[in-house]
């Protein structure tokens, strides 16, 4: 199972004129549904693919989940970029099970557009049985 990451181009176009500052806005994260395939071409914000986000069930809910920062945007000289990393994010089903195939990171906070940062997808649909959890780790994002 290959986890990837994807940064769509209109997140690419926004960091590049200056219409997104990482550093002091909110982000959150959303499970996608069995099925979906992350287009970096037309998936740029929440309203893109939002019809795509897992239903309300087993303890989900949809328009997702706010994302802590762990360390905060910051240059990076002995691996020539920079990055900011979310805390680990848990997900527990309650009441019913859930299946998700991957996660929309967005930054939802003074941009009008709730922009997607990136899709991180998990190689195959993730099962999620009621009273277990699922647990998203080690998320960030980095500028080279």
């Amino acid at each position: 199972m290959a986890v990837t990451l994807t940064v769509p181009n209109g997140f690419k176009y926004e960091m590049g004129i200056g219409a997104v500052n990482m550093s002091s806005n909110a982000h959150k994260v959303i499970l996608m549904a069995s099925g979906f395939v992350f287009n970096p071409d037309t998936h740029s914000t929440y309203a893109s693919l939002s019809a795509s986000e897992i239903t309300n069930a087993g303890g989900y809910t949809v328009g997702g989940y706010a994302l802590t920062v762990d360390s905060a945007w910051a240059q990076d000289d002995v691996n020539n970029r920079a990055s900011i990393t979310w805390m680990d994010k848990t997900f527990t089903a309650s009441g019913a099970a859930f299946n998700t195939f991957c996660a929309a990171v967005i930054y939802n906070d003074t941009h009008a557009n709730d922009l997607v940062i990136g899709c991180i997808a998990f190689g195959q649909d993730i099962n999620v049985a009621d009273g277990n959890s699922f647990q998203l780790q080690d998320m960030g994002y980095n500028k080279a």
